[in-house]
């Protein structure tokens, strides 16, 4: 029973970044899974109640490693690249690409919260990080928020501009978009 639920799950995932939440059928989820239609309706309802269950139970969101400023070297180019490298490491182009399917204005309002907990975990880090770092007075920023918000938005943007390039692709570019981002910011805080 947990093996049907799970494999449910992963089809729905899969179909989401195939084809978007509006486009992806019950019976599209039943074939994936290679069950009957009516066990995804057993199991989870509706095709609705299935997505946010998926969303509930799944370990699909990437999180800011708990041990990172344990990692941190207090030296602005390394952390930003360390932090840059842990996002794009765990925000592949599949859970961008499963991230788009997630925006239907049919559920957007219910998924919304599941949607954010990658942006906020990583500009709380970043603001922490910040913050501690103008505490060692290495840097001086009038607003910590504003300038974690700014370092995520070009990070976010780079998993989005590239969500849909090949792996040997993105990775090459994404080496390239850490270190002359990185290089940016720092020449810009200091």
């Amino acid at each position: 029973m947990k093996n049907t639920r799970t494999n449910i799950m992963a089809a729905t995932k899969s179909l989401i970044v195939e084809k978007g939440y509006r486009d992806m059928t019950t019976k599209d989820i039943a074939r994936k899974a290679q069950v009957n239609e009516a066990t995804v309706f057993r199991q989870f309802g509706t095709k609705k109640e299935l997505l946010l269950t998926t969303l509930k139970e799944a370990d699909w969101t990437p999180t800011v490693s708990k041990d990172i400023f344990d990692r941190f070297q207090w030296e602005l180019a390394k952390d930003l690249s360390m932090i840059m490298e842990e996002y794009f490491e765990q925000v592949t182009p599949e859970i961008v690409r499963f991230s788009i399917g997630l925006r239907a204005q049919e559920i957007y309002q219910e998924t919304l919260p599941y949607i954010q907990k990658i942006p906020t975990s990583f500009i709380q880090v970043i603001q922490d990080y910040l913050i501690k770092m103008e505490e060692k007075k290495v840097i001086e920023i009038s607003d910590p928020k504003e300038t974690a918000e700014l370092i995520f938005s070009s990070m976010i943007g780079f998993a989005f501009l590239n969500a849909y390039a090949s792996h040997e692709q993105y990775q090459k570019d994404k080496e390239v978009f850490v270190s002359h981002a990185v290089a940016r910011f720092v020449n810009g805080l200091n």
